[in-house]
């Protein structure tokens, strides 16, 4: 049995069924997949056919992450040969979520900014609280950049992809080769290969500036290596801003002995200023709505496929068959096109969401959320994709069922909590232009249920928000069409 048949869709890996490939690079394959009795999402990485010879690697990367005790860092959960190989698999914690690469990228396109101040030094906290933990026990990531770290509406961020993370006591201030990504590689790196804990601080502060300003420190690894220069930060718009910028100088030195050395600095700094900059959401519930700004968000009981509003989000599988519960509805109210034109882009990954016409529904887009798998959820992720793609199209008023809750067996709670959950940070996050959010469920009990959540997420959580939504991207991203922005998300 060959290595891609095994981890074809349905097939079984010791007591994970896999779902199917959901995304890897140059070195590896990560697939989704449930352990079969708890019914617990994981992620299953394998190296390429190719990297036989690298296999040790994943089994580095496994050993040293079990070490790190953090719940910022993305949980290994199991290792192993597959049968009848020598190929090694790692089993991870499935982060219910955007990477940071494409949260930012997202909303510049979609909303034209970036994510705001009292966010990015959100993430930079969390962060160095996994890179703290991960240096206490002698590990090195060599490896941060925006892609590596996940952010999940519900627990925060956390720092993943571990594969070319070292034990410090192997590398004496040298690694045997050049590891990481160019764009973040602190001087030392580029020059020598050389790695120590200054070199992940480094990282991090380059992943900062990128989230922040939409462009790492340097253009090119000749800037970087040019010992005259010194990253172009932008003129600070506010006292909180030039803060921000000369803390990111003392991680970003050219000497990394200049440079700040203890994550746990990195921590209290960044933890500092996001609570400084951070400001109430506001939300209120009146005239049985909440309200938050402009944007009012309402409940009721009724059928979905009847109303009138800018966009309708579909609960979707995979395949776009839309033969059951909510999408089996909105088809037969809409008409087949709907379904054709969903099915034309071929099947798609749990956690997508794809854009379509509305057909005859009265409503003027179809957004399929692909949201789970039995009993599998990945809500969060694709209600983070609707909204943004919500917003790249101009809608204003959405409405929304209880997506995966129908032949995917999430539980109605799980359902509301992630869709609640991934339009809270959104809305925090701050530039959306919604006026109205309308979750129409089926019967009395559900709009209860989401009713409990929303005040939970709204009221009970003392939501905040930031001075700044981001500030506006200069890039010509988010002047592309509407058509080429749904392709991309």
């Amino acid at each position: 049995m060959t290595h891609a048949t095994l981890l074809e869709p349905g097939s079984r890996l010791a007591d994970y069924e896999v779902w199917g490939r959901v995304g890897g690079g140059g070195m590896s394959d990560v697939f989704l997949a449930r352990h079969v009795h708890l019914c617990a999402p994981v992620i299953i990485k394998t190296l390429k056919h190719t990297l036989r010879d690298q296999r040790e690697r994943l089994r580095t990367e496994a050993v040293l992450t079990a070490r790190i005790r953090s719940p910022r860092v993305v949980r290994p959960l199991d290792f192993g040969l597959m049968p009848g190989t020598e190929l090694p698999y790692l089993v991870q914690d499935y982060v219910d979520g955007l990477d940071g690469a494409e949260l930012d990228s997202l909303r510049r396109r979609a909303i034209g900014v970036g994510l705001p101040l009292w966010y990015v030094c959100e993430v930079v906290s969390e962060v160095a609280t996994a890179l703290a933990a991960a240096h206490r026990t002698g590990v090195l990531h060599r490896d941060l950049k925006p892609s590596n770290l996940f952010v999940s509406p519900e627990e925060g961020v956390q720092l993943g992809d571990f594969g070319v993370a070292v034990a410090k006591s192997a590398v004496s201030g040298s690694a045997p080769e050049l590891a990481g990504t160019l764009e973040f590689m602190a001087p030392e790196t580029l020059r020598a290969g050389v790695f120590h804990r200054t070199t992940d601080i480094y990282g991090l502060g380059a992943t900062a500036f990128q989230l922040r300003y939409g462009r790492p420190p340097y253009g090119t690894t000749t800037e970087a290596l040019d010992p005259t220069l010194t990253p172009a930060f932008p003129q600070p718009d506010s006292p909180e801003e030039a803060y921000f910028q000369q803390a990111l100088s003392h991680m970003l030195q050219r000497e990394s002995e200049k440079r700040w050395s203890d994550a746990e600095r990195v921590v209290t700094v960044f933890r500092r200023l996001a609570d400084l900059v951070r400001r109430p959401l506001g939300a209120v519930r009146e005239d049985d709505a909440l309200h938050v700004g402009a944007l009012r968000i309402t409940t009721r009981a009724g059928d979905i496929a009847l109303a009138e509003t800018d966009g309708i989000v579909s609960s979707a599988n995979s395949g776009f068959v839309m033969e059951v519960g909510v999408s089996a509805a909105l088809r037969k109210a809409g008409g087949d096109e709907i379904a054709r034109e969903a099915q034309a882009g071929g099947a798609q990954p749990l956690g997508s969401c794809v854009s379509t016409g509305a057909g005859k529904l009265k409503s003027k887009r179809v957004l399929h959320a692909v949201s789970a798998w039995h009993e599998v959820s990945c809500v969060a992720r694709a209600s983070q994709r609707a909204y943004l793609l919500a917003e790249a199209e101009g809608l204003r008023s959405l409405s929304v069922p209880a997506v995966g809750t129908g032949a995917a067996g999430v539980s109605m709670e799980s359902s509301a909590t992630s869709l609640a959950m991934a339009l809270e940070l959104h809305l925090r996050l701050g530039g959306s232009k919604f006026r109205h959010i309308d979750f129409v469920l089926f019967d009395e009990s559900k709009k209860r249920t989401f009713d409990e959540v929303l005040d939970s997420v709204f009221l009970g959580r003392g939501g905040q928000q930031a001075h700044d939504i981001g500030i506006e991207d200069a890039s010509a991203q988010h002047h592309e069409s509407s058509e080429t922005i749904r392709r991309k998300i």
